[in-house]
């Protein structure tokens, strides 16, 4: 079994959590993490979206800023280690032995061993996010940094008329608009630069995308994805062809099927989404026996091997006591992939629908 010690980086970054923030700057150039610690002894890890909150000066205290992520022992098993960094949206975890930080692991060094399973080998067109969102070329930085902060997401495709002309990253936005020390020259559209008090988050996003992006065929398969954001250092990539969007992968994507833990008598996977929590009466294992015993069984032989990724939505609508809830769900094996939106009164009931509508996709794949 291949643990948290096969892969722990020991080499990382550090830093006292009284520290102003100007101190730590400079290093995220370097990392995306920085181990925050006090009286050398952990207290949490500084993550390089912080960067993005408009609220951080360059005097606020590292403590202020800090993410309490979950701590790993040195024994951890990577399925475990991939469910605790997809159900946290955090990609690079500590490695705690006596109180004392000893190394980091990271969602790419989990992946580089992950890959070399099985599921490896399967299209990336199981896995990605086939639903992305996108900005449009004209619009704004500011709106782009609200959807990377209220979506909590890394990686942006720029579409134009359903064409796809350029991506936006995280990395982008810090480097030419929130980065204290980087003075951005923005370009306004007619030819010439904007003058310097021209606001950064009013220029639009054309202004620094990174135009003609690298798309990878669906078909790729899931290790060599992997492969391709490893070797060109990117936590993302853009899924399609003749600049037509099929979807997006990022380190979520890839190690959601991993995380939702392959059991070894169960050949479909289950992942749940970390927001099913807040719906009422939703039951973690009393849904998965519900779908295993209602659903997976019947079509296990058909998939051979895959994982179903279910998410749920609680909305303010009540009828005899129930929440409307409305649930997306994907299922993804070897013959393809199949997805639903359905609603219900109460999660079982939307999940029911789900899995009735993708049912019915299956049986009319199966008739051609």
């Amino acid at each position: 079994m291949v643990t948290a010690q096969d892969i722990l980086i020991r080499e990382i970054t550090q830093i006292d959590a009284n520290e102003p923030f100007h101190k730590v700057i400079s290093l995220f150039k370097d990392t995306d993490a920085i181990v925050i610690t006090e009286n050398k002894l952990y207290k949490g890890m500084l993550l390089k979206r912080c960067l993005m909150e408009p609220k951080l000066s360059l005097q606020t205290k590292v403590h202020n800023a800090i993410t309490h992520t979950p701590k790993l022992s040195l024994t951890e098993p990577l399925e475990e280690i991939a469910r605790v960094m997809v159900e946290n949206h955090v990609y690079h975890l500590p490695v705690i032995q006596n109180d004392h930080v000893i190394g980091i692991v990271t969602a790419d060094g989990v992946l580089k061993k992950l890959t070399e399973q099985t599921i490896g080998s399967q299209p990336i067109k199981t896995i990605m996010c086939t639903q992305p969102l996108s900005i449009n070329p004209e619009e704004t930085l500011g709106k782009v940094i609200k959807m990377f902060q209220q979506q909590d997401i890394p990686y942006l495709a720029v579409i134009d008329h359903n064409n796809v002309v350029g991506v936006i990253t995280m990395d982008d936005v810090l480097e030419h608009v929130m980065h204290p020390d980087i003075k951005i020259k923005g370009y306004t559209g007619h030819g010439d630069f904007a003058p310097e008090k021209t606001s950064k988050l009013a220029l639009p996003v054309k202004s620094i995308m990174k135009e003609q992006p690298v798309m990878l065929s669906p078909e790729t398969s899931i290790r060599d994805v992997h492969t391709h954001m490893h070797r060109f250092d990117v936590n993302g990539v853009l899924i399609g062809s003749e600049h037509r969007l099929h979807g997006i992968v990022t380190h979520k994507e890839l190690l959601a099927p991993y995380a939702a833990g392959f059991d070894k008598e169960e050949t479909i996977a289950i992942q749940f989404h970390h927001r099913n929590n807040k719906v009422k009466d939703f039951d973690k294992e009393q849904t998965v026996q519900f779908l295993r015993e209602e659903f997976l069984k019947n079509y296990e032989k058909y998939l051979e091997v895959g994982y179903l990724h279910v998410s749920l939505e609680q909305h303010k609508e009540i009828k005899q006591g129930l929440f409307r809830v409305v649930c997306e769900m994907k299922l993804s094996g070897k013959p393809g992939v199949f997805y639903a939106t359905q609603e219900g009164y109460g999660p079982m009931q939307a999940m029911r629908n789900a899995f009735l509508a993708i049912e019915h996709q299956i049986n009319k794949v199966k008739k051609t």
